[in-house]
């Protein structure tokens, strides 16, 4: 039997149908911004413009503190690169923070800028182990500081409810059980994972055996470089932590200034539970791309459960959603002068 012949007889395998995700994720932001148009609706249009506008000049205002945050991020991930016996500009690492998030939230699943991270690193000269390896280190302590701002949250959830004996209790353990994940994440991280998804991938897609030694070199690296920071760097890393814990803090100030200067005192307290429970809706992004809707209903919400009025609560989430896009719109600005400048 020829070759020709016996390939006819291999069946094709079968292809889930083009572009089902991208439908999926253009209906989802429909319906997110479907339900930010009845939001607003039964908000009264006319009561949020009106808050909105009165903002007036001190609207600029409303940008410090997540330019704080955002400042903060940028610190902690530079002690990681450190870490990583990587010395950047710290603008040039900030602007590379802001493109990664840019393009986080206009992904359709939420997920994309940690990629983008490092090809910037390396197109800089950082070699891609180190970068990749950086970057999900950063990424590892961004995610374990942001559940220690939900657990603050809900503890501050319940000494506002008066239980003063619950709080304690649920504080120590929901700190146990984010030690434990966090020591689980680190532990998986150190076990040599990037090698074995590089062996399966290999015998999964059949690799060329130069390509493949090629690319289980490279995760070997990867590794190497995660296991080495993880034993050695430790103190350095919980510096890297601290700053990023400065800067889930730092969002809930915003939350605490932006109702300020609509107009609205609330306690650090209830900015703190605002901003602690707002994590889980933020995940939304996952099915709805930018969370866009979800994230503002789920903020009303709880603003109105905190007995904030809902047109108030309404204009702070939409005030943090044009901060958003304006600092997007200075990453992906950036991302495209990097481009040009490549090209």
């Amino acid at each position: 039997m020829s070759a020709a012949e016996g390939a006819t007889e291999r069946p094709a395998p079968e292809r889930a149908p083009r572009g089902a995700g991208g439908t999926v994720s253009i209906l989802a932001a429909l319906a997110g911004i479907l339900l930010l148009a009845w939001l607003v609706h039964e908000g009264g249009a006319e009561e949020v413009g009106r808050r909105l506008v009165g903002l007036g000049p001190v609207l600029p205002l409303a940008l410090l503190p997540y330019t704080v945050v955002s400042l903060c991020d940028a610190l902690g991930w530079r002690v990681v690169l450190r870490a990583f016996g990587v010395a950047q500009p710290f603008a040039r690492l900030w602007l590379e923070r802001l493109a990664g998030e840019a393009v986080n939230s206009v992904a359709p699943t939420g997920v994309g800028g940690e990629p983008v991270k490092i090809l910037l690193l390396r197109a800089d000269g950082v070699r891609g182990s180190a970068a990749a390896a950086a970057v999900v280190t950063s990424r590892t302590f961004l995610i374990l500081t942001q559940s220690l701002l939900v657990v603050f949250g809900i503890v501050a959830l319940l000494v506002r409810l008066g239980r003063h004996v619950a709080a304690p209790i649920a504080l120590a353990g929901l700190l146990g059980l984010t030690a434990i994940f966090g020591l689980l994440l680190v532990r998986v991280q150190k076990g040599g994972v990037a090698r074995m998804v590089a062996r399966g991938l290999a015998g999964l897609l059949r690799t060329s055996s130069h390509t493949a030694s090629r690319v289980e070199r490279s995760a070997a690296d990867f590794d190497a470089h995660l296991a080495t920071v993880y034993a050695t760097r430790r103190l350095t890393l919980l510096g890297a932590a601290a700053w990023h814990m400065l800067g889930w803090l730092a969002s809930a100030a915003e939350v605490w200034v932006v109702l300020r200067l609509l107009g609205t005192s609330i306690s650090q307290t209830d900015a703190l539970i605002v901003e602690g429970l707002a994590q889980p809706i933020r995940a939304t992004s996952i099915l709805v791309p930018g969370a866009v809707g979800t994230q503002e209903g789920g903020g009303v919400a709880l603003c109105s459960w905190l007995g904030i009025p809902p047109a108030t609560g309404l204009a702070l989430w939409l005030v943090r959603r044009g901060r958003e896009v304006l600092f997007d719109a200075v990453g992906l600005l950036y991302l495209a002068a990097r481009n040009l400048r490549r090209g």
